[in-house]
């Protein structure tokens, strides 16, 4: 069972924007040192533009994303860099799935419970059903 949370524009700008900052931060541990320099600058600019439009984002927009975290004064955020750079693999957008559990002979019953056709419907439905079923084999 999935709930969608409606988003905007700029939801899916932070995101990209997220998604540059984790390559960079990943080109970062096999740059060489003058490089090293360069992105570290580049991932300060970057951090700070998150943090802009991660303040413009709505609350359900911000309980949609993971790798953020509240920053030092109340209604503003910044990109939690240890939890970005420890998942790189793992989606920016948080994906929380929950599967109802159900014993099957309880749903079974209802199902059948259910079907409101009598039992010559259902003897017809199935003379069809085979019926079909033969004519396509030939």
């Amino acid at each position: 069972m999935y709930e969608e949370v409606k988003t905007g524009p700029l939801y899916n700008k932070v995101v990209q924007s997220m998604s540059t900052y984790r390559s960079i931060a990943a080109r970062m541990a096999s740059a060489k040192s003058r490089t090293q320099g360069k992105l570290d600058r580049r991932l300060e600019r970057l951090a700070e533009k998150i943090a802009e439009q991660l303040s413009e984002l709505s609350g359900n927009e911000l309980q949609a994303l993971t790798c953020w975290k509240d920053g030092i004064q109340r209604g503003y955020y910044e990109v939690d860099h240890a939890e970005i750079t420890s998942k790189p693999y793992i989606s920016i957008r948080r994906i929380d799935r929950w599967d109802e559990e159900y014993d099957v002979a309880e749903r079974k019953a209802l199902l059948k419970a259910g079907d409101q056709r009598d039992d010559t419907q259902k003897e017809a439905d199935a003379t069809n059903l085979r019926a079909f079923l033969n004519m396509k084999r030939d």
